[in-house]
């Protein structure tokens, strides 16, 4: 996203707290489908994701004049879409204990397409999503909110209820295996994890 974009998105955002209707119409119709991606990415379940996304925005509306300013609204509906999946999580017959809040995260194709984007070789794609499949559930989710939705690390440390400095571990970890295992395949990675890793 351009810093023009980001721009707009705090304008329409604090239009939107204003009580203007054209300006939640805008929110709902650019985050809907990347809501449902990134929900669909800790369940199977379409239709739970799909009540979560409505429930979500349903607040949103009604409870507009009591939300927050924020510089970041991916990161804000993403946060939020999160507690409202632990929720319904909580509430499901299968509950056991508040370990919930480790939801599982996994996903088919949204890392595998960033880092392969426009690759035509069907062997590096497969390899590539063997080295996705050699991390842990922790740390795909931190590679796909770092790399593919491009937070930041104090924001992927609420968005994962980790401290920083484990996030910068879990990262660490993830980019030494996967640079690694790529190194031994030897083949070329679409993601800029070399120049960002020095920073972590």
């Amino acid at each position: 996203m351009t810093e023009s974009d980001d721009n707009e998105e705090l304008i329409e955002w604090k239009k939107f707290l204003k009580g203007d209707d054209r300006a939640f119409v805008y929110f709902y119709k650019k985050y809907i489908d990347i809501l449902f991606s990134y929900g669909m990415c800790f369940t199977a379940d379409r239709e739970l994701v799909k009540d979560c996304i409505q429930e979500l925005f349903v607040n949103m509306y009604c409870h507009r004049s009591k939300l927050n300013s924020t510089n970041h609204v991916k990161f804000y509906l993403f946060r939020a879409l999160k507690n409202v999946l632990i929720n319904a999580f909580c509430k499901g017959p299968h509950f056991d204990s508040l370990d919930v809040v480790s939801i599982s995260y996994s996903t088919d194709y949204t890392i595998e397409d960033k880092l392969i984007e426009d690759e035509q070789d069907q062997v590096r794609k497969e390899n590539i999503i063997h080295v996705l499949e050699l991390l842990t559930s922790h740390q795909k989710e931190a590679i796909y909110y770092r790399y593919v939705e491009e937070l930041s690390l104090d924001e992927i440390s609420v968005m994962m209820n980790m401290n920083y400095q484990s996030i910068r571990n879990l990262l660490q970890r993830a980019i030494k295996k996967m640079r690694s295992t790529f190194s031994d395949r030897n083949f070329s990675v679409k993601i800029s994890i070399e120049k960002d890793s020095r920073y972590l």
